[in-house]
């Protein structure tokens, strides 16, 4: 969590009272938690969420089966937004999270799962859960063979980091961790977060 900003903010917004009811039990239970707003209800979803200004609001992947996903990540592109789905759709979430989406958590889960989510996106990071992780396929079986360093960059990055952090966590300078993702990339034929951020959930990265 930003050490700057306590407790955290979160929004929450989901179709079943009873669901949001629970969640907010749940969360009332942290300390370093506040829930600042809620609804359950599309209408201005977008302008409640604005307004209510969180670090993170956990939204309902849809209502009454039409989906707001999209717009609401089009719309708000600045704000981190966990989804809430019903059930696991490994494609859909990988073109939610090209889209921006930070976490990807399903319905059924326990409420310690979207606390743990709720922390990762926190942190800067993303979390996505119960997602079976696409294999990529090659002509040897085999993809393209990243170093260690070219690894623990691009997985930093994956996970929301700059490329100082990711340097500053690793113990390296900046020029070296952009040479390390440049490499990478180069490898990979990746020229975009939202493209490294998926190959990252190839690799299982964010389990």
């Amino acid at each position: 969590m930003l050490s700057s900003e306590w407790p955290a903010r979160i929004f929450l917004a989901d179709e079943h009272p009873i669901f949001l009811a629970g969640l907010k039990a749940c969360l009332a239970e942290q300390p370093d938690i506040q829930v600042v707003g809620e609804v359950n209800s599309s209408a201005q979803l977008v302008q409640l969420v604005e307004t209510a200004a969180p670090h993170v609001a956990v939204v309902g992947e849809s209502f009454n089966g039409v989906s707001v996903a999209e717009g609401l990540l089009s719309a708000l592109p600045a704000h981190r937004v966990i989804l809430v789905a019903e059930e696991a759709d490994a494609l859909r979430a990988h073109r939610l999270l090209a889209m921006g989406a930070r976490g990807y958590v399903l319905k059924q889960s326990p409420g310690s799962v979207v606390l743990k989510a709720i922390r990762a996106v926190l942190r800067g990071g993303s979390f996505f859960d119960a997602i079976e992780a696409p294999r990529t396929p090659s002509r040897n079986g085999r993809g393209p063979v990243l170093t260690q360093r070219e690894q623990e960059v691009l997985r930093l990055i994956a996970l929301g980091f700059s490329i100082r952090e990711a340097a500053e966590r690793i113990g390296i300078t900046t020029k070296s961790a952009e040479t390390y993702k440049a490499r990478a990339s180069s490898k990979l034929s990746i020229d975009s977060r939202q493209k490294i951020v998926q190959y990252a959930i190839t690799r299982g990265w964010f389990q």
